[in-house]
């Protein structure tokens, strides 16, 4: 099964699983019904910002999206060509899950390559829960907004976050960046 076809199972399981009809999940996440129909049918190839905004109206990460759904036995080993890789369809960065599916913990590793001049804006302001990040820089620069505050990061740099406000990630310059999200869940979905 390919990433999008995963993504889209697992939104229509996570809907299921809460008793939420699609009109009830399009009021909680600010996306259209269609366009939750559409993702669910992996008709539409949605962007991170659709996917965060999904994934806050169905009360869990933005990371728990990209788990697998199939039941399979728990290896502690993801090998690099088994990690399932994305990219979103509007910024164009890529993102690599790290950590082996069926982890039984919150916690998830995942490496972003985030293209030269590249900008996200994840407007979600409020969340049901907390979802804390660290972020590592491997290579290049990052500068990331949240709230009011501006950090500037560059190789080595790591910045531990609480997503409570809405956040901007942008990369000023010609050369792609590449860095570690850690991410902490504070729900299990």
């Amino acid at each position: 099964m390919d990433i999008h076809q995963q993504i889209s199972q697992r939104i229509h399981e996570l809907r299921m699983a809460r008793g939420y009809t699609l009109e009830e999940l399009a009021a909680r996440s600010d996306v259209s019904r269609a366009m939750i129909s559409m993702i669910e049918r992996a008709t539409a190839n949605p962007t991170a910002v659709v996917l965060d905004k999904l994934a806050n109206g169905l009360g869990v990460s933005l990371a728990s999206l990209f788990n697998a759904i199939e039941s399979i036995p728990f290896n502690p080993l993801l090998r690099h060509a088994e990690q399932p890789v994305w990219q979103d369809p509007e910024s164009a960065y890529i993102r690599r899950s790290l950590t082996p599916q069926d982890w039984t913990s919150s916690t998830q590793l995942v490496e972003v390559l985030f293209p030269a001049f590249g900008r996200i804006t994840y407007d979600v302001a409020q969340r049901d829960h907390a979802i804390q990040q660290q972020i590592w820089i491997i290579t290049g620069q990052l500068e990331i907004q949240l709230g009011e505050q501006t950090y500037q990061l560059h190789q080595g740099d790591c910045l531990a976050i609480c997503l409570n406000h809405p956040i901007i990630f942008s990369n000023p310059n010609a050369e792609p960046c590449r860095y570690v999200l850690a991410i902490e869940d504070g729900k299990t979905p």
